[in-house]
């Protein structure tokens, strides 16, 4: 709990009109990097002790169940906060000074033609949709990367599919296009081209983000320590999913599919309105304006 109060303080400095405009940003992405490793060890960590019923209280008073269900509403109530701040403070604040974080919707003709070449010379080749069914099972999916999860009815066949698709790591999070500043995020960039790279009509989605626990302990008598390490670090990336992220707008059949195909229960749920995976913002506040 001290975790989450630590970063409520950071979220308020970043709240602060008095600190540089592109410092605000960062400490933003900050509280999100924060989190990332709060759910993939505290949290995680928490949730084997409630799962394993370990009964005891801590030194707070508190048993594990208690602290993981008052976590998770300290966590809804900070991200609700992250969320307003970025849509409602910083972004309006950030185009203001000509950064300018749109939607494609929002581009002119001139903007969206020159997405639409970068994203078939640069996005389109690296993405690879998966469709899910009975002979093809859910794709493994990484820690904290991005995917889009939709139910795609196909052209042909009016057959109903469900559909992830990856967004690709070696590509900017904020796509830059035209002379205004305008900067694109690239997952709203793969769904405005969606129908196209999943060969359908897509009926329902969102975006989603799964954290992985990343928690793990070294036996005191182990023969050899960096082998021992080596050996729980591979194991790490398959650790269980401890939080998945989804779109405000997830639609409930999405949801659940996701939900029963990662193994979890809904309050391990968390919606957002703002952009998942806001550490990227450390990225876009390093934009070189000294001012």
């Amino acid at each position: 709990m001290s975790w989450l109060d630590f970063d409520g303080r950071v979220l308020e400095l970043a709240a602060d009109p008095g600190v540089p405009l592109l410092e605000r940003v960062k400490l933003c992405g900050i509280v999100s990097s924060n989190l990332d490793e709060f759910f993939a060890v505290r949290m995680a960590g928490t949730r084997e002790q409630v799962e394993s019923r370990v009964e005891r209280q801590s030194p707070d008073g508190r048993t594990a169940r208690q602290t993981l269900e008052q976590a998770r509403k300290r966590a809804l109530a900070l991200q609700a906060d992250q969320d307003a701040l970025w849509l409602d403070v910083l972004r309006p604040a950030l185009a203001a000074e000509g950064i300018r974080i749109a939607p494609v919707e929002e581009c002119t003709p001139r903007e969206k033609r020159a997405l639409t070449k970068r994203f078939d010379r640069e996005i389109a080749p690296l993405l690879t949709p998966i469709a899910v069914g009975s002979a093809a099972p859910f794709p493994y999916v990484s820690s904290l990367a991005l995917n889009i999860a939709a139910i795609v009815v196909d052209a042909a066949t009016s057959e109903r599919r469900f559909v992830r698709v990856n967004v690709p790591d070696g590509v900017p999070r904020f796509v830059g296009v035209g002379s205004r500043g305008t900067r694109v995020l690239v997952e709203d960039l793969i769904v405005h081209f969606l129908d196209d790279v999943v060969g359908g009509t897509v009926e329902a989605l969102t975006v989603f983000r799964v954290t992985r626990d990343a928690d793990f302990a070294l036996s005191d008598d182990a023969d050899d320590l960096l082998e021992a390490v080596e050996l729980q670090l591979a194991q790490r990336r398959f650790g269980a999913v401890v939080r998945l992220e989804v779109g405000d707008d997830a639609s409930p059949d999405v949801l659940d599919r996701l939900t029963r195909e990662l193994q979890i229960s809904s309050d391990q749920v968390y919606r957002r309105r703002s952009p998942l995976g806001l550490d990227a913002l450390l990225g876009l506040a390093s934009v070189d304006r000294p001012e």
